[in-house]
C-alpha cells in the first residue's frame, strides 16, 4: 500500500497493490508526504521465502537501498523503523553536500571536492574524496542518472570504469574511492528500461559519457592536490651539483606534495608547507626507505616507488608531447611470450612504439624489439617487455588506448629506477627530493603503492606517552 499526499492536497491518495496488480483505494487522511507498506511479500511466490538470509542482512539491505534513494534527494525527508525501532532518520536538507554528511558521516563529506561541467547537452555534478580515503570495494562509487527529472541510482560498468580511470594511478591496487555522481541527459540519450530493477542503464553514446566523466575528474583531483608555491628552503645549491640526469632533466617549480595523513580532512588535500626539497635527510633503513624531517614532522619516503612516480609523470609528459627519447639496438631482439601476452603487444603496436618500444610481431608467440626507451639504458629489455605484455594482458584486449599506455608507461618507469636494496648517498637523495618537487607526485606510484608516510611530532611524542 502506497499512501501519499502534496503538501497543497486536503487528502492522501492510496494505491494498492497484490499479485493481480495495482489498483486506487480511495483517499484517507494522513500528513504530507508518502508512505510505503509491505505485507505478505511472499504470498505469491513462497518459494522465495528460502532465500531470504538473517533479519540483520535482509535490514542492511534495506538501509543500502533507502540510503542510495535519499542521496537523490536531499529536500525529502526519509525515516526508517524496524521492530519498533528507529534505524535511519534523515531530515530535508539544502543541497546534496549535506545529504551526503547525513550518509557518510561529517568528516567524510567535508573532505569532498565538487567538479561541475557540461557538454554537448550532457552534465555532470560530482563529489570525489581525496585518493588517501579508499575503501576495498566499489560500495560507495555512487553514480545516478537523470533524464529531466529526478536522478536515479544506478549500477552501470562503464560509469565506474569511467571513475576509475578519473583516479586513475592515484589509488593502490585494489582499493576504490568514496565518489558521488549525477549525471543529467537530453531525452533520448540513456535508456533506464535495460533491466529489471532498472538498475542498469543504456547509453546512446557511452564514449561521450567516458570523455564527460574522466578528465573533469582528472582535473579536479589534479587542482585539488596541487600543492601551494613552496617557501624558500634554508639552503639552496645549485641543482647541477645535486641532480643526476637519471632523476630529472626537466625544469623544478619548487611545489610540494600533500603529506599529511591526520583525520582533519583538509590535511588530506593540503600540501606540504616547502616541498620535499626542504626536508633534511636523516638516513636510509633497510635499504629502501628515505628517513626525513622538516616542518614538525618526520617523511618516511620509499625510495622505488618515489622515483617510479617521477619517471611515470615525465615519461607520460614525453609521451603525450610524442618525443619520448629511445634507442636502437644494434641487433633486433626476439622475446617469445605466451600467446596471449603476444597478442596483447600485437593489439597495442602503437602505443608500444608511441613509450619507445618499437617492433613486431615475429611468428607464433614471438615479439621482434627495435628500440628501447633511453631511460631503460643498461637494463634487460626483454623483462621489460614481458612485464609490459603481462600488464596489457590483464587490462584486457578491449582496454582503451588511454588506459594501455599509462600500464605500459607505469611498467617501463617501474623498471627503469632504483630499487629496494640498493643504498643512496645523500647527493643521490637531494636530487629525488628536488625531482619530486618537479612533477605531480601524487598520493602513491603508478602501481598503487604510498610514496610517503608522514608523523607529525604529536604522533611520535603519543607513541612515548607525552
Amino acid at each position: 500500500r502506497v499512501t501519499t499526499r502534496l503538501a497543497a492536497e486536503p487528502a492522501a491518495s492510496v494505491v494498492e497493490a497484490d499479485a493481480g496488480g495495482a489498483r486506487a483505494a480511495g483517499v484517507a487522511g494522513a500528513p504530507p508526504g508518502t508512505a510505503v507498506e509491505v505485507e505478505g511479500l511472499f504470498g505469491a511466490t513462497p518459494a522465495r521465502r528460502k532465500f531470504l538470509r538473517t533479519p540483520a542482512t535482509e535490514l542492511a539491505h534495506v538501509v543500502d537501498a533507502l540510503t542510495r534513494l535519499a542521496a537523490a534527494v536531499p529536500a525529502v525527508r526519509f525515516r526508517l523503523e524496524h521492530d519498533g525501532r528507529e534505524v535511519l532518520a534523515l531530515p530535508p536538507v539544502r543541497d546534496e553536500r549535506q545529504r551526503l554528511g547525513q550518509l557518510l558521516g561529517s568528516e567524510r563529506a567535508g573532505s569532498l571536492v565538487a567538479v561541475e561541467v557540461e557538454r554537448g547537452g550532457l552534465g555532470l555534478r560530482a563529489f570525489l574524496a581525496p585518493p588517501r580515503e579508499t575503501v576495498g570495494s566499489a560500495r560507495l562509487v555512487w553514480t545516478y542518472v537523470g533524464l529531466g527529472g529526478a536522478y536515479r541510482w544506478t549500477r552501470d560498468r562503464l560509469l565506474l570504469r569511467a571513475v576509475l580511470d578519473g583516479y586513475e594511478s592515484l589509488l593502490m591496487h585494489g582499493r576504490y574511492p568514496v565518489a558521488v555522481l549525477f549525471l543529467r541527459f537530453p531525452p533520448g540519450e540513456a535508456d533506464v528500461n535495460v533491466h529489471p530493477a532498472k538498475l542498469e542503464v543504456r547509453f546512446r553514446q557511452p564514449g561521450a559519457v567516458h570523455q564527460l566523466v574522466v578528465p573533469a575528474l582528472r582535473a579536479r583531483l589534479a587542482a585539488a592536490l596541487r600543492p601551494e608555491p613552496a617557501a624558500a628552503p634554508a639552503e639552496v645549491r645549485p641543482a647541477s651539483e645535486v641532480r643526476p640526469a637519471s632523476y630529472d632533466d626537466g625544469p623544478r617549480d619548487g611545489a610540494g606534495l600533500a603529506l599529511e595523513e591526520g583525520s582533519a580532512p583538509p590535511a588530506l588535500w593540503s600540501a606540504a608547507p616547502a616541498g620535499f626539497a626542504s626536508l633534511r635527510f636523516i638516513g636510509q633503513i633497510f635499504e629502501g626507505y628515505l628517513v626525513c624531517e622538516g616542518n614538525g614532522r618526520v617523511v618516511l619516503i620509499d625510495q622505488h616507488a618515489a622515483h617510479e612516480r617521477v619517471a611515470f609523470e615525465r615519461l607520460r609528459g614525453e609521451h603525450a608531447r610524442g618525443a619520448v627519447a629511445r634507442d636502437p639496438l644494434l641487433v633486433p631482439e626476439t622475446i617469445e611470450l605466451p600467446a596471449a601476452h603476444a597478442a596483447a603487444l600485437a593489439e597495442h603496436g602503437e602505443v608500444l612504439a608511441a613509450a619507445g618500444l618499437e617492433g613486431e610481431p615475429f611468428g607464433e608467440g614471438t615479439f621482434l624489439l627495435r628500440t628501447v626507451p633511453r631511460l631503460l639504458r643498461g637494463r634487460d629489455a626483454g623483462a621489460v617487455v614481458r612485464a609490459v605484455a603481462r600488464e596489457l594482458a590483464e587490462e584486457g584486449a578491449s582496454a582503451a588506448a588511454e588506459r594501455a599506455a599509462d600500464a605500459a608507461l607505469a611498467t617501463l618507469a617501474c623498471h627503469s629506477v632504483v630499487r629496494v636494496g640498493e643504498r643512496l648517498d645523500p647527493a643521490e637523495v637531494r636530487a629525488l627530493l628536488a625531482a619530486m618537487d618537479g612533477v605531480d607526485v601524487a598520493a602513491h606510484c603508478p602501481h598503487g603503492r604510498p610514496v610517503a608516510v608522514t608523523l607529525e611530532r604529536g604522533q611520535v611524542e603519543a607513541l612515548f606517552k607525552r
